[in-house]
């Protein structure tokens, strides 16, 4: 935790005042949840149309097949997954009560059972599974956004606080998509399209996903998604919504982090098959079941589709006949590297988790923003005194401005050229050595960083001044002299 003076330090104050302000009511629950949400991982939501491989990413993020991707009661539940000591799954009801669920492992996934729980009464089923996944991110699996109006796509929605003014139960969103779809857009924008304390463009990533259906499963479908994916992110409305696109093979990750030795057996069985037979199988999923291809059985071929997908087992058999795949372990680190896993991995570690106590603390003061709405109806000197605390934190604390900055520059409210939205994107990125976010080289001293610090300083309370600027605008550049003198002190040379 950091400490007292910090962003997230404030916000823990400002949750033990709120404690003694509601104390003897029945808002202290509340309070209490909010601070609890401090201390824990972050919490990262996956979201997505029906089909686009929600459930089946979450199982290759945690290296374990925890989540449905059958079209059980369960995966139309919002679904918490996240470490601990034990295993455990419980229902929480919507009226806070919770239920043990029974669960079992069948053919190595994950089965739930609802015990005759109505879905309509269930908030979310909570998963507590021990896992060095989970440490430091607690997955939230959602059900598939089909329609406005479908009751699984307005779990997903109440779940975001879509359309409420209210924060969401998550600090983070990853979105799956196939195609960019007007729905997909329309999705983000809706997730977006509130106070910046809420979700922003900074904390949302988005997922090429299903990446190697691409091209009709040719060899080079992965390299085909990257292009896409690129073009994706480069268009300003989608720059609006996420700060990347990353194409994802969701099974081949899953399946290389699973792999058994009986399957990795049968696929070099499948490499060894008559060449113009192999060829015939491979041309597509119909072929690759038909009964008289080949001496497997037909329920381990479908088996083996069911796992690697048509490019999967294209990729694998290629791999195998060049000699550069043999065993088990060599077929699981194959299929995990064309999968694209490592790069979302990176995004997560490098975009999410340096910033993770700043979502949480951002997250939890929206939470208390609302809670002084609330009192101020029923205690309006209370919910002022709070209001008046949660204003002050917020406008007072960098950490909280440089969020609100990523915010209007990413989302478009305000616009600046290339090379100072470069600068902009430099100097925000807190996992990057202090050289890096002034433009020096790895090899520069405390004193250059300093001397490039404070130059940006003055350029950047010059551009604030500009007698024509907006609010955002001043406030925009304002935020970003401030994030220099934080670079210029932090460069302190060795005495």
């Amino acid at each position: 935790m950091n400490g007292a003076g910090s962003g997230v330090g404030q916000v823990v104050a400002l949750c033990d005042l709120a404690v003694g302000l509601v104390a003897g009511t029945n808002r202290a629950v509340e309070v209490e949840r909010i601070r609890a949400r401090l201390d824990g991982p972050l919490r990262v939501a996956i979201a997505g149309r029906v089909k686009a491989g929600k459930s089946t990413l979450l199982n290759a993020l945690v290296g374990e097949r925890l989540a449905a991707t059958d079209a059980g009661e369960c995966t139309k539940l919002v679904t918490w997954y996240q470490d601990g000591v034990t295993y455990d799954v419980r229902a929480v009801r919507r009226d806070g009560t919770e239920q043990p669920l029974p669960f079992n492992r069948a053919d190595g996934a994950l089965r739930i059972e609802l015990a005759g729980l109505d879905p309509a009464a269930v908030e979310r089923i909570v998963v507590t599974w021990p896992s060095s996944a989970l440490r430091d991110v607690t997955l939230i699996d959602t059900p598939g956004l089909a329609s406005i109006d479908d009751s699984n796509s307005l779990r997903t929605r109440e779940f975001l606080a879509m359309g409420e003014d209210r924060p969401s139960d998550a600090d983070a969103v990853i979105y799956l998509m196939r195609h960019l779809h007007r729905r997909d857009s329309e999705f983000l924008g809706a997730f977006l399209d509130r106070s910046v304390s809420a979700a922003s463009p900074i904390n949302a990533v988005s997922v090429l996903s299903r990446a190697d259906e691409i091209g009709a499963c040719r060899l080079d479908a992965m390299g085909s998604a990257a292009r896409i994916a690129g073009r994706y992110q480069s268009d300003p409305v989608v720059r609006s919504l996420c700060t990347d696109v990353v194409p994802i093979a969701g099974l081949l990750a899953e399946t290389g982090l699973t792999l058994r030795e009986e399957e990795a057996g049968a696929l070099r069985t499948l490499a060894a098959t008559d060449p113009a037979v192999l060829e015939r199988m491979l041309l597509s999923a119909d072929g690759f079941c038909d009964p008289a291809s080949s001496d497997l059985t037909l329920e381990l071929r479908r088996a083996l589709l069911d796992r690697l997908g048509l490019y999967g087992l294209r990729l694998v058999v290629h791999e195998i006949q060049a000699g550069r795949c043999a065993t088990g372990p060599d077929m699981a680190r194959l299929l995990v590297t064309y999968s694209g896993l490592a790069g979302l991995r990176a995004l997560i570690a490098e975009r999410f988790l340096p910033r993770a106590r700043v979502l949480q603390a951002r997250a939890a003061l929206g939470a208390l923003r609302q809670l002084a709405r609330r009192l101020t109806i029923d205690d309006p000197a209370t919910g002022r005194h709070l209001d008046a605390e949660v204003e002050r934190v917020e406008s007072s604390v960098l950490d909280f401005s440089q969020l609100r900055l990523a915010h209007l520059v990413l989302s478009g409210t305000v616009a600046f050229s290339p090379d100072e939205r470069a600068e902009m994107e430099r100097v925000l990125r807190v996992d990057h050595p202090l050289p890096a976010r002034v433009a020096l080289g790895d090899t520069a001293g405390p004193t250059e960083v300093q001397s490039a610090a404070l130059a940006a300083v003055g350029r950047w309370r010059t551009r604030a001044a500009e007698p024509m600027q907006d609010t955002d605008h001043a406030e925009a550049c304002e935020t970003m002299a401030h994030s220099f003198e934080a670079v210029y002190a932090a460069a302190v040379a060795p005495r």
